[in-house]
């Protein structure tokens, strides 16, 4: 057994919070020699052989340089210590550091876990283009995990912008059952404006949303994808076992596809990490409820200022409003399903009507002269002549 490099290890992951427990299980050690471990000031020492060593005296430099400074390389090590009169050859170097470089390798590997309720984390995952009526549309997905559980929401969508991340999370703290205390992002823009100093600078309106519902928004640390590990599991085990070979015709379809996946297959298979399905350590989680709270309003939001005449242009469409409203600026909130409402000084204006089309100059020459070239040419024709009383007899007729 490599003492020291575990004692190292259960040091640490007794310091992010893991239980004796669940160290234990993690490393498949006994829980006594765990918490011996947890206690104990000093490392653990193995049975000491009778036979001395060139590198005893070195030890401790070796140890600092590989356990304070992370420097697992022979070669480099080497080269230190025989400035400082080490005689001896690379070989036995290599052999006492090996178990260290293991360790060390393990360290990285082992999987971060959290407390229940403690932690989602999500991500987006470009599928790719979809036919949809005829269009050749960008498909993606979004997807949150519950890190004890590992219960799973996904979401299709046509956009990864800021209001699809937002009501995926809504969406997903529907389907979960409620909020937990942090959230796990990338560095993406859509909630993000970058960092300062390595400080995250949280986007204004997201921060908004966050405090809302009351969950603590974190990001990954630029360049550590094993941070978000839960989660690109997670999309890889989707889109393995759920949409290779699904067949659909629309983006709602599909989602209803999934979901019922999610219910019967996704969220009842035993993880192998816990050993339980995530339906069953799902009981466990510690949400916060959601109770009645109002949803959060994940509508596009602009603002146009209204003409003289009381018109005003939004998406190549021109709306009419009444004339008082001349020269004010009003408030356009567009849901994700396309219903659009227009507020003024925080009140709803009802009265409203969508004038034709507005079509921009250039396209109207454009459509002029695709008219005059395409008229048809005036073309002679025999026509059979006939005597004026044959139309008098029809005239006649219809009228009697």
């Amino acid at each position: 057994m490599k003492t020291r490099g575990e004692f190292f290890m259960i040091k640490e992951m007794y310091q992010r919070g893991m239980s004796i427990t669940d160290i234990a299980n993690e490393l498949k050690m006994d829980r006594k020699t765990v918490k011996k471990y947890i206690m104990s000031e000093t490392i653990p020492t193995a049975r000491k052989r009778n036979r001395s060593s060139k590198l005893d005296e070195f030890k401790d430099y070796i140890n600092r340089r590989m356990l304070e400074d992370r420097v697992f390389n022979a070669e480099k090590l080497l080269l230190e210590i025989k400035l400082l009169g080490y005689q001896g050859g690379k070989t036995i170097l290599k052999d006492y550091m090996q178990p260290y470089r293991e360790q060390a390798k393990k360290k990285y590997t082992v999987r971060y876990e959290t407390l229940p309720g403690e932690q989602m984390q999500v991500d987006w995952k470009e599928v790719g283009e979809v036919i949809l009526n005829g269009e050749k549309r960008k498909l993606s997905m979004f997807v949150a995990i519950l890190g004890y559980s590992r219960m799973k929401y996904a979401l299709f969508t046509l956009s990864q912008d800021q209001e699809h991340v937002m009501q995926g999370l809504i969406n997903s703290f529907k389907y979960l059952g409620g909020i937990p205390s942090t959230i796990l992002f990338d560095n993406r823009r859509t909630v993000t404006d970058g960092r300062d100093q390595g400080v995250i600078k949280w986007n204004k309106r997201f921060a908004e949303f966050a405090s809302y519902y009351g969950f603590i928004p974190k990001a990954c640390r630029p360049y550590r994808a094993q941070t978000k590990g839960k989660v690109e599991r997670a999309i890889q085990y989707i889109m393995n076992h759920f949409y290779v070979g699904t067949k659909f015709n629309s983006v709602e379809e599909l989602n209803q596809l999934l979901m019922r996946w999610l219910d019967t297959v996704g969220n009842r298979k035993r993880n192998e990490t816990t050993g339980y399905s995530p339906q069953e350590k799902w009981t466990e989680e510690k949400l916060h409820p959601i109770n009645e709270k109002k949803e959060y309003d994940t509508s596009y939001i602009s603002f146009r200022k209204v003409h003289w005449d009381g018109s005003f242009s939004y998406k190549g469409e021109s709306w009419i409003l009444s004339s008082k409203y001349a020269g004010k600026e009003i408030l356009i909130k567009e849901s994700l399903e396309g219903l659009i409402r227009i507020f003024y000084q925080g009140e709803e204006i009802s009265k409203l009507q969508r004038r034709k089309k507005v079509i921009p100059f250039s396209e109207k020459i454009t459509r002029k002269q695709t008219v005059v070239v395409g008229a048809p040419q005036p073309v002679s024709l025999e026509v059979d002549t006939r005597p004026l009383s044959v139309y008098d007899e029809f005239t006649r007729g219809e009228s009697s």
